[in-house]
């Protein structure tokens, strides 16, 4: 199985965490390809160490860093976030596939019914972004996506190496890049959905679950066991600027990442977690506070009419 990570050395603690979740589930032999122009030989080292002791490689590419120099990058988002895109460029020929993993996710199953589905001659397979094709839809209307039109989350990507060796051209997905950075919300998830909108295949949700909460009403629904997922996600993707290595995390699924955070923590780190319930009290006030101020004003707004 061949598995394609992209980041810097700020995302290097949360990758070792998808690794282990990934190795713990996944017994055969991996390469592990990173993509790379910002990570240092030392975190480059404890990788291959770590990855060679669970019986796989890890074959690091360095990418030139000028290469997206003009890409759109803001908020939590880098340049690297593009590095995918250059698999079919700097993967062997040898190679037909390949699957994409962000580092902010975690793994629960197996993922070899993912990787052996059948392309269907597209370049490449992922799953839909439930926030944004059901609450966030003026997002995808923004960049000429219609409703109905399924939009892609790009954390879990299958590509189709041979494909894109055939199809992908660079040069136009920059053009496209220079078309639209003015007006993108998720720099390079907006970019990959108009690109490859007629040549992708939409897969099971189960391999790329929001751990969002969709709603306040949604958040205190699942905090009361009133609300669970109809079929238990393969990987959990924790989308959004929140996320679980961080302190004040309030989504879904904190302990199980806890469960492989906390051997990564400094004794500092754990003290910080350990009063957790206030961090995430306090959050969660204030987004009650929030919601109960705007009911207040739209109720306002309905007797003055």
């Amino acid at each position: 199985m061949n598995i394609l990570v992209t980041l810097d050395d700020n995302y290097i603690r949360p990758l070792f965490i998808m690794l282990e979740s990934l190795f713990y589930h996944e017994k055969s032999r991996m390469d592990i390809y990173l993509l790379y122009s910002n990570v240092s030989e030392d975190n480059r080292k404890r990788l291959h160490t770590y990855i060679k002791k669970q019986g796989s490689r890890l074959i690091p590419v360095y990418v030139k860093d000028d290469v997206f120099q003009n890409a759109p990058v803001f908020r939590y988002f880098t340049k690297e976030m593009y590095y995918r895109l250059l698999c079919s460029r700097l993967l062997p020929e040898t190679e037909d596939r390949v699957l994409y993993l962000d580092p902010d996710i975690l793994i629960r199953g197996e993922l070899k019914p993912l990787y052996e589905k059948d392309f269907q001659g597209r370049q490449l397979i992922g799953m839909e972004d439930y926030a944004i094709n059901h609450m966030l839809t003026e997002k995808k209307e923004a960049i000429g996506f219609h409703k109905e039109e399924c939009y892609i989350n790009s954390g879990v990507l299958l590509f189709n190496l041979n494909k894109m060796r055939e199809a992908f051209v660079l040069e136009d997905f920059i053009a496209v890049l220079e078309e639209y950075k003015d007006v993108v919300s998720y720099p390079d998830q907006d970019l990959i959905n108009l690109y490859f909108k007629e040549d992708r295949l939409i897969g099971e949700r189960i391999y790329n679950y929001n751990t969002g909460y969709g709603s306040v009403a949604g958040m205190l629904a699942w905090a009361l066991g009133l609300k669970r997922e109809r079929k238990e996600p393969v990987i959990i993707h924790y989308m959004g600027s929140s996320k679980p290595w961080q302190v004040d995390y309030y989504g879904k699924y904190f302990f199980e990442y806890y469960h492989y955070l906390k051997k990564h923590l400094s004794w500092k780190g754990k003290i910080l977690f350990f009063f957790k319930p206030c961090y995430v009290a306090a959050k969660l006030g204030k987004a009650l506070v929030r919601r109960s101020r705007a009911f207040a004003e739209n109720s306002e707004r309905r007797d003055a009419i």
